[in-house]
């Protein structure tokens, strides 16, 4: 044991020893944190939760459009017949027809309204010297222009302004002194 622990060897070990507790008391205080370092990588999603509660209903939606039309249906059978009514009273006489033999023919039979031309009323068919008279009756309101016209040998001709007319249909209406009597239309348009 004497060779292990030679003076020189114990002054070493003493050395050492005090060298290591010499440091040790010398440390210093611990430094500043240093910066942060970059993130890491996210991690993997974890697994979904349980479900939560049903939540309160929500407010109701407005209404939808109507559905079409359906189809029609099918006719029903028809009705038995109704009892006959009472006979009614004899009626009144009814006015003359037109003439078979008297004519009018309105030409241009339809024309803007405003035209300056005048419209032709031909008057055919009427006795050899008759005093025709002619109307003109809107269909509208029933309001009338009436002018007048002599036959020759039968037949005549009168006018009729568009200028003074207002847009719709006419009847002209021809009706001579011996009973004779016609009639056509005339378009205002």
């Amino acid at each position: 044991m004497n060779r292990f622990f030679t003076a020189k060897r114990m002054a070493l070990i003493l050395m050492v020893t005090l060298m290591s507790l010499l440091l040790a008391a010398c440390a210093g205080d611990a430094g500043a944190d240093g910066t942060q370092g970059n993130a890491g990588a996210a991690g993997a999603a974890g697994s979904d939760g349980a479900a939560g509660p049903q939540g309160p209903a929500g407010a109701r939606g407005a209404a939808g459009d109507n559905g079409s039309d359906g189809s029609d249906g099918s006719d029903g059978s028809n009705g038995s017949d109704g009892s006959s009514g009472s006979t009614g009273a004899p009626g009144q006489p009814g006015a003359d027809g037109e003439s078979t033999t008297a004519g009018v023919t309105v030409i241009p039979n339809s024309i803007a309204q405003g035209t300056a031309a005048d419209v032709t009323v031909w008057l055919t068919g009427f006795g050899s010297s008759e005093a025709i008279t002619v109307t003109v009756v809107a269909m509208a309101d029933g309001s009338t222009t009436t002018s007048s016209a002599t036959a020759s040998n039968g037949g005549a001709s009168a006018s009729v302004s568009p200028t003074l007319l207002a847009k719709g249909g006419y009847s002209v209406i021809a009706v001579g002194a011996g009973g004779s009597k016609a009639s056509a239309v005339l378009n205002i348009k």
